[in-house]
């Protein structure tokens, strides 16, 4: 086995970011990489304007595009969750509908991503199994 499943009685830490990262050393890890343009930056600048209002309307008049991530993560748990709920399941509708160029559908593209996923496997990290996916 290249590593352990997460314990949650084990030491570990959590980052708040647009998802919650949990990281474990020696643990089992999925990382999930997009590509730059599968959101192209004026989704983006709507998406952060949504966040704004939401946060407005939820009793935040002082949130802005700026400052909207640090009010979200001081929010209490429950309005938090829905908050976080609400914004993810946009993204992934978005992502699924693969806009942007794709370039990884082009073989010599994924190659090169493959390659680089190997390129330090064994010196920084044991790779197991991973896809380049393309829709």
């Amino acid at each position: 086995m290249l590593g352990e499943p997460f314990d949650p009685s084990a030491e570990f830490s959590i980052q708040e970011r647009c998802k919650p990262h949990w990281s474990q050393a020696g643990a089992i890890v999925f990382i999930t990489f997009r590509l730059a343009d599968s959101i192209p930056a004026v989704v983006i600048d709507r998406w952060d304007r949504e966040r704004v209002d939401w946060l407005h309307r939820a009793g935040h008049p002082e949130a802005t595009t700026l400052n909207w991530k640090s009010i979200a993560h001081s929010l209490e748990q429950k309005l938090k969750d829905t908050f976080q709920r609400q914004f993810r399941q946009t993204h992934e509708r978005f992502l699924d509908d693969c806009h942007g160029a794709c370039v990884l559908k082009r073989p010599e593209i994924a190659r090169i991503v493959a390659d680089a996923l190997h390129h330090f496997d064994g010196i920084r990290y044991r790779l197991g199994d991973f896809v380049v996916m393309v829709k």
